[in-house]
């Protein structure tokens, strides 16, 4: 892999080019009369401080949109309307743009950190640990790069600490093999991973959890479950994945997440419970389609899904719920298991409780399969009026997929 030039000579390069740009238009106007349109110029400027600083490069923007209404005053006198405008927009499309940046290198990353072992053709790594622990403070991002890789293939916990450091490096994929390496050595790097997860830098911490997650030492657990109520999204679900990937030292803790959490805690519970699976995980989950919070109701109901099978015989227990919520998380549950609960919901559709038969005949209409039609044609005549309208809505959707 390929890098940009060392990171000392970004803010030099936005500076210079910035004023430069701004000086060769004020000049034009000033010494020519022309009237030279250099402020869509200084784009060319904040494109590769986005891409260099992504989110962080605001403040580049902030700087353009100074130089530019200070210029303008500089030559007329006065910021018009239109120089305000202009200046926020190159505020706003920085800061833009460099989110566009961190998504594509967040998805990059975790399809990095399932990459492995170096392919062949690969350089062997050198057997000495002192002289890899200093070439991760090389100016020259693949030569840190390497040294990262190699000290998480060596399990040396001696290299924990500079791995952890070299997290905060300006170069993505520098951090994501620190990251990958610090998760090959296993407990040794839990503390300072657990730490990462309150950096300032989001993408520092959704790293630290994803080596957490593949370290699976129950002490992180504390430290995971406090990032489910992270600021950004990412964060809590690489969390509550890592959470999941712990397993059964971290069910209760999720189980209690899920009942008294904040919205953000217990939508990450949930997440975790439905990779995590078993019954206990599936009652859980089942009672938090009761939540306030419908993105929860709705991350409880896509978990029942992620544990399939396991999960009907309770929720078969709670279709013959009143509540509309309940209903409708039930429904959809059995929606995303889809055919391998059409067995046991054509079964509840002879049920000797209507509210039973009712929830079976919607939940067969969810999951669409056109096994259960006969079930359904059937159900036309049972005996009360909300079975048949539920076998009716239900035929009528088999015939729309």
């Amino acid at each position: 892999m390929r890098f940009t030039e060392p990171v000392w000579s970004r803010p030099a390069i936005i500076v210079l080019t910035a004023g430069l740009i701004v000086l060769l238009g004020v000049a034009a106007r000033v010494l020519a009369g022309v009237d030279l349109a250099y402020a869509d110029l200084l784009y060319l400027v904040l494109i590769p401080a986005a891409y260099w600083y992504r989110r962080r490069a605001v403040y580049a923007g902030i700087l353009v949109a100074a130089l530019h209404i200070a210029a303008e005053y500089g030559i007329t006198g006065y910021v018009g309307t239109d120089t305000l405008v202009r200046a926020g927009m190159f505020v706003v499309v920085p800061y833009v743009l460099g989110y566009f940046f961190e998504v594509t290198d967040r998805r990059a990353g975790s399809r990095h950190f399932r990459v492995g072992e170096p392919g062949p053709g690969a350089p062997a790594c050198d057997r000495d640990t002192r002289r890899l622990i200093a070439r991760l403070s090389s100016r020259n991002p693949d030569t840190r790069y390497e040294a990262a890789g190699c000290l998480g293939d060596a399990g040396e916990p001696a290299a924990v600490l500079p791995l952890a450091a070299l997290l905060r490096d300006p170069e993505g994929g520098v951090r994501w093999k620190a990251a990958e390496a610090l998760g090959r050595l296993g407990s040794p790097a839990v503390e300072p991973l657990t730490e990462s997860l309150q950096s300032e830098d989001v993408d520092v911490r959704w790293m630290a959890a994803v080596a957490l997650g593949d370290i699976g030492d129950p002490a992180a657990i504390p430290a995971l479950v406090e990032a489910l109520d992270d600021e950004d999204a990412y964060v809590r679900s690489r969390a509550a994945l890592a959470l999941a990937a712990i397993g059964e030292p971290a069910r209760e803790v999720l189980i209690a997440g899920l009942r008294t959490g904040n919205g953000r805690v217990r939508g990450g519970a949930a997440l975790a419970l439905g990779r995590l699976g078993g019954e206990g995980a599936a009652s859980a989950l089942i009672g938090a389609l009761r939540d306030p919070d419908e993105e929860v109701r709705h991350r409880a109901a896509g978990a029942l899904g992620d544990i399939g099978e396991p999960a009907i015989p309770a929720l078969l227990s709670a279709i013959r719920a009143d509540e509309t919520d309940l209903r409708q998380g039930v429904t959809a549950a059995f929606g995303q298991i889809g055919r391998p609960a059409v067995a046991s919901l054509v079964a509840a559709l002879g049920d000797g409780d209507w509210r039973v038969r009712r929830g079976a005949a919607a939940a067969l209409g969810e999951i669409g399969d056109p096994g259960s039609v006969d079930a359904l044609i059937e159900a036309l005549d049972d005996g009360r009026e909300e079975v048949r309208q539920a076998a009716r809505e239900a035929l009528g959707s088999i015939r729309k997929t």
